[in-house]
């Protein structure tokens, strides 16, 4: 009996049901057959990519070093730029004196650590170098060439202290020589955990290469490479070719790598500016790097180039090199002297420490200068830089200096402002005439000249404000000039020098030394003003400022001012240059959004003066510091109760500055010495990461005030 076809649909629909099952079947046991080769391969290639990590061994520090190294950086000012520190790896057996031992990087750490330092992020650096405020007292740490040691064992030493790095890159190394070399795995990693960011070494041309015909190698970036086929060194557009080409594949790469966008860029071997065999006028390195990066990073320049407002504005900064020998000690005795610190000593010549020969002697000592001697011979010259890490962003000081056994016959002293600037000035004075010089060495050119009345001693005042150095002889006899450089470029500090012509001439000396400072403008004429009386700090029609001539990025309206952006700290002056003249007023303002312990906020009063005065309020502290924006002193502090606003009132007088928090907790500066001056008000505000929310102030009021 022939099956009906409803049956004979049924039948092959259960015929093609069953073949479906059992190919699933099928499917499903190759599965489970292949999942540990899947999950084996993925474990290969995890091990081959992902180095294993290296626990940090417990740190253990002296309890007296400790103790100096934290009285140490109180000497120092609460906030100035950062200092820049190189490394290149790190590793427990590598002999190299560019490797750090994981215990040495870890007692580095832990001594910035207790010397009060925090780190920077690249973000923090570069709005620094844009013209934002000097941080809180930090480093910016930065490792060169991405090797595998920064994963394994410098990511867990971050991760103890709290700390941030930046791995400047050579792309093209990336996931090469593996384990010397980064993985592109472990960089993502390192940039998850938000301890690391990332910029630029070149793709490939961290490398060096024949630059003529007798085999003369050199930096492959800062050279044109010899052509042996053609027989002649690339030309001018050949090597911006290479140069430009490695550029872009670098950018690429991170860009391909889910990386931003690289911000600076580290010259291979500090080899920016060696120019063998360029062109001379010819394509400038820095200027094509400029094109692209926000500034290049250097161990080694012609000139002291710390982080400060002069690298700024050479848009290149020089970094202090760590090696496998220096201690945590030597370290942080080296950051202490590259932080910058206002122009201010009493008696520099009371610090021979503080000083650096430059007169090729390579002496320890200043007693050349001061007459203890050694000298070198009865005749010849002796040179000597204050501080010259440090006094790079000088400006608006006072030089007074006393000179001693000037003779007839050929003895002289210089002093040198500005010094190591695009523009030096120079005072060279006699027993019988005083000059004024511009540059420096061989290159200086007299700018005028004026008779004294002879005397073997004389005193010199000098005068850097602004553009314009004034320089006064004994009282009497003026000279002035205004220097050819602006801004950073303008900025240094003194050099002294000593020269006998004669074996029948005493050595001359320099007897007394001070160095003080002024408020900007001291010899310029005032900018125009605006009273206390007609000033709204909140008109949005009015100048909020980062920086003189650098428009703040907060945010005016209503009756607050708020920060904006994902920096960590940021900061605004109110029309600083009109409001230089302001005394006897009150500022007053309600700091909001003190959500956690690690935001703060600060009120300013007399900005633009050495004494300027912050009132920072956290959600349980107050600190009042005084000193401009780049280099604050902490005066007092006070806890506060526990709350998300607190109100702020400041009363500038002639002798002394009021200070009110909550309208119970009271401070009264002085304005004496450092800490008085007139000028206006600001407001900065600071977080510890970038999730919080950025405090506010609201209520931000200014009025006159009688008071004396």
């Amino acid at each position: 009996m022939n099956a009906t076809p409803d049956a004979r649909r049924a039948g092959g629909r259960r015929g093609v049901l069953h073949w479906i099952a059992r190919l699933t079947l099928v499917a499903v046991a190759l599965s489970v057959l292949a999942l540990p080769f899947y999950a084996g391969w993925q474990y290969y290639v995890f091990r081959r990519d992902v180095t294993p990590q290296g626990a940090p061994a417990p740190t253990h520090l002296d309890r007296a070093l400790q103790a100096s190294w934290h009285s140490g950086a109180e000497k120092l000012p609460e906030a100035a730029p950062p200092v820049v520190l190189t490394y290149h790896d790190i590793s427990p057996t590598n002999p190299s004196q560019y490797v750090v031992t994981p215990q040495r990087f870890d007692e580095q750490l832990a001594a910035l650590e207790a010397a009060g330092y925090r780190t920077l992020t690249t973000d923090e650096f570069v709005d620094y170098l844009r013209g934002g405020p000097a941080p809180p007292r930090s480093v910016y740490i930065t490792f060169d060439d991405g090797t595998n040691g920064l994963w394994v064992y410098g990511d867990r030493i971050l991760a103890k202290h709290h700390m941030h790095a930046a791995s400047y890159l050579i792309t093209g190394k990336v996931d090469h020589n593996r384990p010397y070399y980064l993985s592109w795995a472990e960089i993502s990693r390192m940039a998850a955990s938000g301890r690391w960011d990332f910029q630029d070494h070149t793709h490939d041309l961290h490398q060096r290469g024949q630059v003529d015909a007798d085999g003369t190698q050199a930096s492959a970036l800062s050279n044109r490479l010899w052509l042996p086929a053609k027989q002649r060194v690339e030309n001018v557009e050949e090597y911006q070719a290479r140069l430009d080409g490695d550029i872009a594949q670098s950018l690429t790469d991170f860009a391909d790598h889910g990386l931003p966008r690289p911000q600076l860029f580290a010259y291979p071997f500090s080899e920016m500016s060696e120019r063998i065999n360029l062109p001379i006028p010819g394509p400038s390195l820095q200027g094509v790097l400029e094109r692209t990066f926000v500034a290049t990073l250097t161990d080694l320049t012609h000139r002291p180039l710390p982080a400060g407002r002069r690298a700024a504005a050479a848009r290149q900064v020089q970094r202090l090199e760590v090696f496998q020998d220096t201690t945590a000690d030597q370290l942080l005795t080296q950051v202490r002297q590259w932080t910058l610190v206002p122009p201010v000593a009493d008696a520099p010549l009371q610090e021979p420490a503080s000083w650096v020969r430059t007169d090729g002697s390579n002496a320890k000592d200043i007693g050349v200068l001061t007459g203890a001697g050694p000298y070198p011979g009865t005749s010849g010259y002796a040179a000597a830089d204050y501080l010259p890490m440090a006094s790079v962003d000088w400006t608006d000081y006072t030089v007074t200096a006393t000179v001693s056994d000037l003779a007839d016959g050929g003895n002289n002293v210089n002093l040198t402002t500005r010094n190591d600037s695009a523009d030096p000035i120079t005072v060279g004075l006699s027993r019988s005439t005083v000059t004024l010089l511009r540059g420096s060495g061989d290159k200086r050119e007299q700018i005028s000249a004026k008779p004294l009345v002879a005397a073997a001693t004389h005193q010199i005042d000098v005068t850097v404000s602004g553009n314009l150095v004034k320089v006064l002889v004994d009282g009497r006899t003026e000279l002035s000039t205004t220097t050819t450089a602006t801004g950073g470029n303008a900025t240094g500090g003194i050099s002294l020098s000593v020269r006998n012509g004669s074996d029948k001439t005493p050595w001359p000396r320099f007897t007394a030394l001070k160095v003080a400072q002024v408020p900007p403008g001291a010899a310029t004429s005032a900018a125009s003003t605006l009273s206390v009386a007609k000033a709204v700090l909140l008109d949005p029609g009015a100048s909020w400022a980062t920086a003189p001539g650098v428009p703040s990025s907060m945010h005016v309206g209503g009756d607050g001012l708020a920060p904006t952006g994902l920096a960590l700290s940021d900061y605004a002056a109110f029309e600083q240059e009109r409001t230089a003249g302001w005394t006897r007023y009150t500022v007053r303002g309600t700091v909001r959004r003190l959500n956690t312990p690690g935001v703060s906020a600060a009120l300013w009063a007399r900005v633009g003066s050495p004494g300027a005065v912050s009132v920072e309020v956290s959600r349980r502290g107050v600190k009042v510091l005084s000193g401009s924006a780049d280099n604050r002193r902490l005066v007092a502090s006070r806890a506060l109760a526990d709350a998300d606003h607190h109100d702020v009132e400041i009363t500038v007088g002639s002798e002394t500055t009021w200070i009110t928090v909550d309208g119970t907790v009271n401070f009264a500066v002085p304005a004496k010495g450092d800490a008085g001056g007139t000028g206006g008000v600001a407001f900065s505000a600071y977080r510890d990461v970038t999730r919080n929310a950025w405090p506010t102030v609201r209520n931000l009021k200014v009025y006159e005030a009688a008071v004396k």
